[in-house]
């Protein structure tokens, strides 16, 4: 473990503190002349030489001087030309043309598809003029050397020359030779009439749109319309309009619908529309949406402020991702190997870069933002370092509710304004279902009130449980990025339906050995997202990060105001003096904590408390045999006996009081701060 001290005054030197802890038999069948005789078949291998030899002279008569085979040969050969020198492009520019008359108006659309068709007319014209070089200097080269060699070598060199080129061309066009880029080694049953077929092979959006209408139907999906929009380098977007049902059907049926349009597992994404009930928009994602992304932007020490948006990622339509964090409390949800910590380092790096903004790396369980950590104020590393993070957040928690009264006097207003001389501070928590009980108040306590203070959270897991991700904390969380993760998540933190009107980011793959699969990508709800489209996060490597955190502190990096700590009346100073506590009987620490998560109110009732320890604590929760009062009751009878043990003084009954013409029954904080508070 090793700490370094604040000892400089001057915001702008005052160096980091940092706690880290370190099968084949041949077989004879039949086979039916034209006439219709059945005569017995030998295999190729039973036949001597000598009659092998026979059956080739016979062949030949048959087939005078193979003329017609070489004809044929040397036509294939043209076709492959042909290919070539098209290499697809006009269907290219046909299917651009089409997406600039779909623009119908819109400028932006219409300009991008206005410089794709440029493009590629462009790109036709340069592949053309390639392909034709190459193709004139191979025939200069062959034809030079064939006209030497004849006019040299006399009647018998042309002889064998002409041979030779009708045995190529002959070999070429045999009629049952299969040659091996025609022999693939597959059977494919095409589709009937009206059946569904491959979305691949649609070359043109009415085609696109039959391909989804039938299989649609296949899956007996009444359907009323079906348009096809644009067409992207990874595949296509519908819009559908459907004639009973919702589009929750079309994403229930996502799966069995893959299989008829050919896509890959998880390849077809619903997302449907909140002006028109009866709408959705479905994307056919045949390849990978995010082969080109964008670099990592160069963001100079000091050169960003906290309301600025920042390039943090590339969404699947091709728009960038851009995001402001003033005022905004997060939390990051991804599976292991799902890019938690890509999506963690990426926000890092936009906040250390920012001159208003003062960044707190808290990490029960990992190595949290080890590339950047010169440039990171506080940095709490280790699970042996529990009391250390939950004093900084205690800390945290005074400065947010210190700030609460200094705007006006700062001439502030309704928030707190970030600046220079008065940043920001921003906690980035990862594995955060790791802290203690007590931290995980403290956390839920400053989501509650440090949003106007500029105290921001930003918390990430490994999955979104009950007790670890409550109901407080995603009521004040207002900015959610979801990777791959599982299915219960989706509701713990994008909330009850999301899953329906198309946030499927259980559906998104963590990677797998070498293969990245869906790491880095994820759903994002909030600042400024509202559609369920993926997005994926611009990495940044750890040599990347050293050196940018490198030139962050040399430049100088803001820290706490003065003001605010005074007020507050703490310090960061004093950090490596704090001292692990002595735990408390788990009912008395956790009855304290309700306390502590709603802000230390003077009073809360049985039920409120109980709300907070039975998300808390799975002891606590109610059992499948028990009634909700059983539950309280269970729980109040042990809180008294846990009481009486540690003070017998502290009368731990339940205490009524009225407001207005109603009574309520709970408890004091005074005389929880009795039993569970130090200073008590």
């Amino acid at each position: 473990m090793t700490t370094a001290a604040h000892t400089q005054q001057d915001a702008t030197e005052r160096p980091t503190l940092s706690i880290v802890k370190d099968n084949p038999q041949p077989v004879e069948g039949t086979v039916v002349e034209h006439q219709g005789a059945e005569l017995a078949a030998r295999p190729a291998w039973i036949l001597s030489a000598n009659e092998q030899a026979r059956l080739a002279r016979k062949h030949a008569a048959h087939n005078w001087l193979y003329l017609g085979w070489a004809a044929r040969g040397y036509g294939r050969l043209a076709a492959r030309w042909i290919d070539g020198y098209r290499d697809d492009y006009p269907q290219m520019i046909r299917t651009a043309r089409t997406d600039l008359k779909a623009a119908k108006g819109d400028a932006s659309i219409e300009q991008g598809a206005k410089r794709d068709v440029q493009r590629l007319r462009e790109a036709y014209k340069h592949h053309r003029l390639v392909y034709s070089a190459k193709t004139g200097a191979w025939m200069t080269t062959t034809g030079t050397a064939g006209g030497i060699a004849v006019t040299t070598g006399g009647v018998w060199t042309s002889l064998l020359l002409g041979i030779a080129t009708i045995a190529y061309g002959a070999w070429r066009g045999q009629p049952n030779a299969i040659a091996a880029e025609d022999d693939p080694g597959r059977i494919e049953i095409l589709s009937a009439e009206g059946e569904p077929f491959p979305i691949a092979d649609a070359t043109n959006r009415t085609e696109a749109a039959e391909c989804v209408r039938r299989a649609l139907i296949s899956e007996g999906i009444a359907v009323a319309e079906v348009e096809a929009g644009r067409r992207y380098d990874w595949g296509w977007e519908i819009n559908v309009r459907l004639k009973k049902g919702t589009p929750a059907d079309l994403i229930a049926k996502a799966g069995d619908l893959e299989t008829p349009l050919d896509l890959p597992v998880d390849g077809l994404l619903c997302q449907p529309l909140r002006t028109s009930r009866a709408r959705a928009t479905l994307r056919l994602v045949e390849g990978d949406p995010f082969v080109k992304m964008p670099a990592l932007p160069d963001r100079a020490p000091n050169s960003l402020r906290l309301r600025d948006k920042a390039l943090l990622a590339l969404r699947m339509d091709g728009r960038h991702t851009e995001m402001s964090f003033l005022g905004l409390h997060f939390i990051v949800i991804a599976s292991s190997g799902g890019g938690k910590s890509v999506t963690m380092r990426s926000i890092g790096d936009v906040l250390t870069a920012c001159d208003d903004v003062v960044v707190i790396d808290l990490d029960p369980g990992g190595n949290g933002l080890e590339p950047l950590a010169e440039a990171v104020g506080v940095r709490v590393v280790g699970a042996d370092q529990m009391h250390l993070i939950e004093a900084v957040l205690e800390r945290l928690l005074k400065v947010a509710k210190a700030r609460a009264t200094l705007l006006g006097k700062l001439g502030m207003d309704d928030n707190w304004i970030p600046s220079r001389e008065y940043p920001a501070i921003v906690t980035l928590i990862d594995e955060y279902p790791q802290l203690s009980q007590k931290a995980k108040a403290l956390v839920v306590a400053i989501l509650r009130v440090g949003r106007k203070s500029r105290v921001q959270i930003g918390l990430a897991a490994q999955e979104a449980t009950k007790d670890s991700i409550g109901a407080a904390i995603a009521d004040s969380i207002a900015l959610k990025i979801v990777g791959p993760s599982r299915h219960q998540d989706i509701v713990q933190v994008l909330g009850a339906g999301a899953g329906a009107n198309g946030w499927r980011p259980d559906r998104l793959h963590p990677a797998q050995g070498e293969d990245p699969a869906d790491a880095g990508k994820a759903y994002i709800m909030g600042g400024g997202s509202a559609d369920p489209l993926i997005h994926k996060f611009i990495a940044m490597t750890r040599d990347e990060g050293k050196a940018r955190a490198a030139a962050r502190a040399a430049a100088g990096r803001p820290w706490i105001d003065e003001t605010s700590l005074q007020a507050a009346g703490v310090t960061f100073d004093d950090l490596h003096t704090v001292k692990p506590s002595t735990a408390l009987p788990e009912a008395v620490e956790l009855a304290r904590l309700a306390f502590t998560a709603s802000d230390d109110p003077e009073r809360m009732t049985s039920e409120e408390i109980y709300d907070y320890v039975s998300s808390a604590s799975e002891t606590w929760a109610q059992q499948d045999d028990e009634e909700p009062k059983q539950a309280l009751a269970r729980f109040q009878k042990v809180l008294r006996e846990q009481a009486r043990q540690l003070n017998p003084d502290v009368d731990m009954t339940t205490q009524q009081w009225r407001e207005g013409a109603t009574r309520y029954k709970g408890y004091y904080l005074s005389t929880l701060r009795q039993l569970a508070d130090k200073e008590a």
